[in-house]
């Protein structure tokens, strides 16, 4: 059973995400909190103190919690936008880790996780995104090896896309996506050292990337803080 501050704390988290609460405005008191939620105001208190200290809120003495700037950044999930496109649009300051860049093959065992056939040589990348000095996305890839070739540590910190387009001269077309909420695992929190310890899951994007001869080449499983980051697309309504 979920701690009774935990969900007060997410709760909360949500409506100023949500801008139920805007930026400069004030949360209600402890007292009605403490009636809504049919708690003690020490556990109010508790809630708001992790507000607080994840940069939801600043306590003002004598007049409550007000609530502070908290962006998200915008991550089109309907697109195809490589990481470094990102950066520059929105003009993030932003960096790449590369955990992990190896070679492997896949197996009946492991073709799940890689989402290739098995015996398909493979690359296997692991980078972290980090954004104004915070881990923010891990990103695990795999990619072809009949397709992708000569990939090394230093072109996965800047722009597979941009090696795999200019360089390779390959097109690169679409991909099938699926959204996920996930647990934390060990190598997340290990990857994401300063994730809160109440947050118990990311949001997964996990893509399947095609070129434009309908060659699959790449599977992605991208994990991103929920605290980071608001996923946007653009849809109409299709007439019958």
């Amino acid at each position: 059973m979920t701690a009774r501050y935990i969900e007060i704390y997410q709760q909360f988290k949500t409506d100023i995400i949500q801008e139920k609460y805007p930026a400069n405005s004030f949360l209600p008191s402890e007292a009605k909190i403490a009636s809504q939620f049919s708690c003690s105001r020490d556990t109010v208190r508790k809630a708001l103190s992790h507000l607080e200290e994840d940069g939801f809120i600043q306590k003002q003495h004598g007049r409550g919690s007000q609530v502070l700037q908290h962006s998200l950044i915008n991550f089109p999930i309907s697109g195809l936008t490589s990481f470094q496109e990102l950066k520059q649009v929105q003009r993030l300051d932003a960096n790449t880790k590369v955990v992990l860049l190896e070679r492997l093959q896949s197996t009946a065992m492991n073709r799940q996780t890689t989402g290739f056939p098995a015996k398909t040589k493979l690359y296997h990348l692991i980078r972290v995104r980090y954004i104004n000095g915070l881990a923010s996305v891990i990103d695990e890839d795999y990619f072809d090896r009949s397709v992708v070739h000569n990939l090394t540590a230093e072109i996965a910190a800047g722009s597979i896309y941009e090696y795999l387009e200019n360089t390779e001269k390959l097109t690169i077309s679409y991909a099938e996506k699926s959204v996920t909420a996930e647990l934390i695992s060990k190598q997340d929190r290990l990857l994401m050292p300063d994730l809160p310890e109440r947050e118990n899951r990311l949001i997964q994007v996990e893509s399947r990337v095609h070129l434009a001869d309908t060659t699959y080449f790449q599977h992605t499983i991208s994990r991103h803080r929920p605290d980071k980051f608001q996923f946007n697309e653009f849809s109409r309504r299709q007439k019958k």
